[in-house]
């Protein structure tokens, strides 16, 4: 795989490969023409997507031709650019979507992106594909009646056995009961006050961070970077205030308490990755026009501005995605949602649960629309309090946050 943010990736790119000499290996293959029409090209295609989807993900570049020794066999080495003439970048994009879309289920996600800039006019293009390591694996080809399932590894795809195949899907089952247990572990110690920092209120905002690759494979990271990581995983709404030092855990910021109050914030980046950063009290509300305990919209911004750091920093210190990003609520139960002239005239109903524990999302790159991403969540908050969605985004669901 290119190690570069996917939308960032340019000719110098691709022609860095073949100066380097970047061989063909588990995540990244070489690909001369485009697939064929014929069903055997089209089965070949949706073999090399799931296949990437079922391990480890990676990209595939068109475009590029690959290397043969003196028998004729490819030796994984590029060897130049020859550009796609055949079509044009949108129709290709069409029709490798059309193919993912009716021929895998379930359905991988993939990236895919012309990259421009050979020939004299500088529009000749290759066409590159990024495929995330899935979460929701095996993926099946199921084109015209298939029923089969690939795999990756060094020396390139192959097809899984019966046994495989089964152990993939216990695989799945057991990667996704390992994700469910972290959060829940984490969420009981907050709820039983076992952090790292006294919080000065019961109610309480908490967002997860777990980049799969790392933590379900259990890699230590290097956290000794405190500079990085002390800039970019700070606590969630904190201005220059805040504390940090290693700690048992891995790697710890925190606004440290005054005389009037214990702390009220603090973020974890644990020595596999995932990061906890919660947030008592003040930064979701406080009270209605009438008294009522109230959750304030105006902390999606702050949550929003949170995660955009904590990605950049993943970056930084050498975190790859797949990144499940969770957030729940705690101690909410009696809350209602506030936002000034906004709720006017409106019934306020209030939480009917003391934890509200909200779907995750999966971020399959660091080039996301990081507001678009997170609406999914603040509008089950929004929901959780009798409105329809969130108030920082306006009718069409584009981000505009508001004042209170």
């Amino acid at each position: 795989m290119i190690q570069r943010p996917f939308d960032a990736i340019a000719k110098a790119d691709i022609d860095a490969l073949i100066a380097n000499a970047v061989s063909e290996f588990k995540t990244l293959e070489y690909k001369r023409k485009l697939p064929g029409t014929s069903e055997a090209d089209k089965k070949e295609f949706l073999a090399d997507v799931s296949s990437f989807a079922n391990a480890s993900g990676g990209d595939i570049i068109y475009g590029v031709t690959a290397a043969v020794d003196a028998q004729g066999k490819k030796t994984g080495a590029p060897e130049a650019v020859e550009p796609i003439t055949e079509t044009t970048p949108d129709a290709a994009r069409l029709r490798l979507e059309e193919m993912i879309r009716n021929g895998i289920s379930p359905r991988p996600r993939v990236h895919i992106k012309e990259v421009l800039g050979w020939g004299d006019d500088g529009r000749r293009f290759v066409i590159l594909l990024r495929i995330p390591q899935s979460f929701a694996s095996p993926h099946m080809v199921t084109f015209k009646g298939t029923s089969r399932f690939f795999s990756r590894n060094s020396a390139g795809k192959f097809q899984l056995d019966v046994g495989e195949i089964r152990a993939a899907f216990l695989a799945t089952e057991s990667q996704a009961e390992r994700l469910k247990r972290f959060r829940e572990d984490r969420l009981g110690r907050i709820v039983a006050d076992e952090t790292p920092v006294t919080l000065e209120s019961p109610l309480r905002l908490v967002l997860h961070l777990i980049p799969v690759a790392s933590f379900l494979n259990n890699e230590r990271l290097d956290l000794t970077n405190e500079t990085i990581l002390s800039s970019r995983f700070r606590p969630i709404m904190v201005g220059n205030g805040f504390d940090y030092r290693p700690n048992l855990d891995g790697f710890l910021t925190w606004i440290p308490p005054t005389e009037l109050t214990h702390g009220i914030s603090y973020c974890q980046v644990f020595s596999h990755g995932a990061v906890e950063a919660v947030r008592a009290g003040s930064v979701l509300g406080g009270r209605t026009e009438d008294g009522r305990n109230a959750i304030y919209p105006a902390y999606e911004p702050h949550v929003v501005d949170a995660l955009k750091r904590y990605l950049r920093g993943y970056q930084e210190i050498g975190v790859a995605p797949p990144v499940v990003v969770a957030l729940s609520l705690l101690g909410c139960k009696g809350y209602c949602m506030w936002a000034g002239s906004w709720c006017q005239h409106q019934v306020l109903y209030s939480i009917d649960r003391d934890a509200v524990i909200l779907p995750d999302v999966v971020i399959d790159s660091f080039d996301v629309d990081v507001p678009q991403v997170m609406k999914p969540i603040f509008d089950a908050v929004s929901n959780a309090c009798g409105f329809r969605h969130s108030f920082n985004y306006d009718k069409t669901g584009n981000w505009q946050p508001r004042p209170t």
